[in-house]
């Protein structure tokens, strides 16, 4: 066990308290369509009956938590298995999902927010843990991930990661272990006994097409599905970072990496240190790791160099997991969602994309027979642009074939669309108000730089930013590396630490000074419609290439200031 944090705000019975107002608040956050639990006390109904049910809701919870026992009728629960991947005969390669009577979620939410409230006040989550945090997300983790890359490959040196891989990491949260880290980080002793209570003698039925099984005791683990499992699975994990002395750590709930600049071969060896006091810590935490299925990737700033094909120095630059597996660095991986590859080019990536949107794409012009523009179009949003722009800003792709693969999914599919077959790629955007997908990752960049701005997510790649009395709030543009290679010094401006700045310094002076995120986006999607679209597509050439820089230098709507380093 580690030492117990610092502690500058205890847990007061004051910030225990909860009214009335607390439970409407937590009904209004539950979503409209979550499916119900085992009571099918349907959500529309707490919606609808709030102001009426909010007191006897305040009453049952306020005798629970005075009591810190929880009714065994609200820890059972009906799993229901989703499929991840490959073969659907393998229980494996299924999720257990828990609903849950949202009955008990309306009032896991207000001790949720109590704890967190209590946490990021004290700054007790570790700031590299990304998942399941406000303002943080797959994009803010990955962005800062490459950013660490960059920074080593300008600076001649190695970069290399880890990737860690749990096994069922949410079902192995042994519950006397939380309660004595939930203890040692000051949570108040009445949510600790309450939650005791939450986590213990909990029961489950997997329901399979409407039949359930028989009736099971849980040991272990945080259900998942619940609104509480989350975060006490992020406070359970919280410090692994304590055993990491030598690299970097980067977390997303339990997906979990450990990186290092590498410069020498004692580089590799203080990796290899970490990596061994990981999976310490995971023995000693009952965390069962599967070590066959851990990866390791290696970014070099000199791809040139052939020492490294020599046996014996490859053999100075290995990992060892165990006596019998030692880890080969892969060319390519999956890192929450986005194929990586070795050079760090992206195509791989976006050719990956491009072909599961075409699928997605033939499979509802299928299914749908209509080719109506309402119904199209809405369809197109909802099931195959969400697929070409997951964390489009970590690789907004600056080769033109790579554009033109993106753009040719969009080009192809409003080319089904009722009247719009006769019509070039580029009037058919302008006349179904879309924007192009180059456009609209560019949209992207600017609103997540927005969001830093504003504090509405974290900076972690520590962009600054300068007010200038004539243009506004000006984002500082990275200086170029003296020592790099133009090879990875292009990889880094070609980055969002660099086009990110570049692109918010292009925008009009009266829209960096906005702070409502709805006027924001408003005003910006206002703006980017009223400027030409005209996306590289094959066979056809556009005037320039398209980005908003080269449109505000050629029409002139902003000053000089975007696109240059101040």
């Amino acid at each position: 066990m580690f030492t117990p944090p610092t502690i500058n705000h205890p847990f007061t019975d004051e910030m225990l308290d909860f009214t009335e107002e607390d439970i409407m608040k937590a009904i209004e956050e539950i979503k409209s369509n979550a499916a119900s639990g085992p009571d099918e006390i349907p959500v529309i109904l707490l919606k609808n009956c709030k102001e009426s049910l909010a007191k006897p809701i305040h009453l049952l919870w306020s005798r629970s938590m005075e009591k810190s026992d929880v009714p065994d009728f609200y820890k059972f629960s009906h799993v229901f298995p989703l499929h991840k991947k490959d073969s659907r005969a393998l229980a494996a390669n299924y999720r257990p999902i828990s609903l849950t009577s949202h009955v008990i979620k309306v009032f896991e939410r207000v001790v949720r927010k109590k704890m967190v409230d209590y946490l990021e006040l004290n700054n007790l989550i570790c700031g590299r843990q990304h998942g399941f945090r406000s303002g943080r997300s797959c994009l803010t983790q990955l962005l800062h991930h490459f950013d660490d890359v960059l920074e080593a490959l300008t600076e001649n040196s190695d970069f290399d990661s880890i990737y860690l891989d749990y096994a069922k990491a949410f079902d192995k949260v042994d519950h006397k272990l939380l309660v004595k880290k939930l203890t040692l980080y000051g949570i108040h002793p009445k949510i600790v006994k309450w939650v005791e209570s939450f986590l213990t003698n909990r029961t489950q039925s997997v329901v399979v097409d409407g039949t359930l099984s028989l009736l099971a005791l849980i040991i272990s683990g945080v259900p998942q599905g619940t609104v509480l499992g989350p975060i006490l699975f992020l406070i359970f994990i919280n410090d692994i970072e304590h055993c990491i002395i030598h690299s970097i750590v980067r977390c997303f709930a339990d997906d979990t990496r450990i990186s290092i600049a590498v410069k020498s071969e004692k580089d590799v060896q203080l990796l290899q240190s970490d990596l061994e006091n990981v999976m310490k810590w995971s023995e000693r935490n009952n965390m069962a790791l599967h070590r066959d299925k851990f990866e390791y990737m290696c970014h070099t700033f000199n791809k040139r160099n052939v020492l490294f094909e020599l046996p014996f120095v490859s053999e100075c630059y290995q990992y060892h997991v165990s006596k019998d597996i030692t880890l080969q660095p892969v060319h390519q991986l999956r890192d929450l969602g986005v194929l990586v590859s070795k050079d760090l080019s992206w195509s791989p990536h976006i050719k990956s994309i491009a072909n599961k949107a075409r699928q997605k794409a033939s499979w509802v012009l299928s299914v749908f027979h209509t080719r109506s523009t309402t119904l199209m179009l809405t369809l197109y949003k909802s099931m195959v642009r969400s697929l070409l722009e997951y964390c489009c800003p970590l690789w907004h792709p600056i080769k033109v074939s790579d554009i033109q693969e993106l753009e040719s999914v969009q080009r192809t599919f409003t080319a089904k669309i009722a009247g719009m077959k006769q019509l070039h790629y580029w009037e058919r955007l302008s006349r179904l108000s879309l924007m192009s997908l180059q456009r609209r990752r560019e949209r992207f960049i600017i609103l997540h730089m927005w969001k830093i701005l504003n504090g509405k997510t974290s900076n972690d790649l520590n962009v600054s930013f300068v007010s200038r009395p004539r243009l506004g709030t000006l984002a500082v543009v990275p200086p170029k590396s003296k020592s790099s290679s133009a090879a990875n010094q292009t990889l880094f401006d070609n980055s969002f630490a660099v086009q990110g700045p570049i692109l918010w310094n292009a925008m009009p002076h009266h829209l960096n000074t906005i702070q409502s995120l709805e006027q924001f986006k408003s005003k910006l999607t206002q703006f980017m419609l009223s400027i030409p679209d005209k996306p590289p597509i094959r066979g056809w050439n556009p005037p320039n290439k398209n980005t908003l820089l080269c449109w505000k230098n050629e029409r002139g709507f902003t000053s000089l200031w975007g696109g240059q380093r101040i």
